[in-house]
């Protein structure tokens, strides 16, 4: 699903074709993001091969991100899991949603409910962070850039972000998109015309 200002649900992503642009080769579908949550990056992603097998894909691997397909540069980008150094980077769905999300003063903030992620030359990520099922039934949630990770537990079930994160959340993903992704102004024209006398 893509949402203002090329702004997609992690979900949008898992389910897409991953093909090589050396081969043409389909290689699988893309099983889950990886993400580097203490630097709030894109690691890379975790490839369901044809096989079934699970292969992991290095973030400098991908060469773009379609509607309707993931390019990677090549079938050898692919690694197994346990060869790739990426092994130890959280999954957004299967490991990042779900976890406490606790600022660094120690004030819980709730659980990571979704992960977005904006395409664009640099990859931004985005948190939706909610602290009740009530939070989700009344729509009321905190949006704030990934980038306000410090730390993630060894298990993932808890990410550490700075003391402020709560005062710079935005309450609607548009908010927090309008705030970081402002286009950029036209500085305005000036004229200089000159008299002649």
């Amino acid at each position: 699903m893509s949402l203002a200002h090329g702004i997609h649900t992690v979900e949008a992503m898992i389910g897409r074709a991953v093909l090589s642009r050396a081969t043409a080769n389909k290689l699988g579908q893309t099983h889950d993001l990886l993400i580097d949550p203490v630097r709030g990056e894109l690691a890379g992603l975790s490839l369901r091969m044809i096989d079934g097998s699970l292969r992991l894909v290095d973030y400098r691997e991908i060469y773009s991100f379609g509607q309707d397909a993931v390019m990677i540069n090549s079938d050898e980008a692919a690694l197994p899991v346990q060869d790739s150094p990426l092994k130890a980077l959280p999954l957004a769905k299967y490991n990042l949603v779900g976890a406490n999300v606790i600022t660094g003063d120690g004030k819980l903030l709730g659980q990571v409910a979704n992960v977005y992620l904006r395409l664009a030359e640099t990859v931004c990520l985005i948190y939706e962070v909610r602290s009740s099922i009530l939070d989700k039934l009344l729509g009321h949630a905190l949006y704030f850039p990934a980038s306000e990770g410090q730390a993630i537990s060894g298990d993932f079930t808890r990410l550490v972000v700075a003391d402020d994160t709560a005062g710079k959340a935005q309450h609607s993903l548009e908010a927090l998109a309008g705030q970081l992704f402002v286009p950029p102004r036209e500085d305005p024209v000036i004229v200089v015309r000159s008299r002649s006398h």
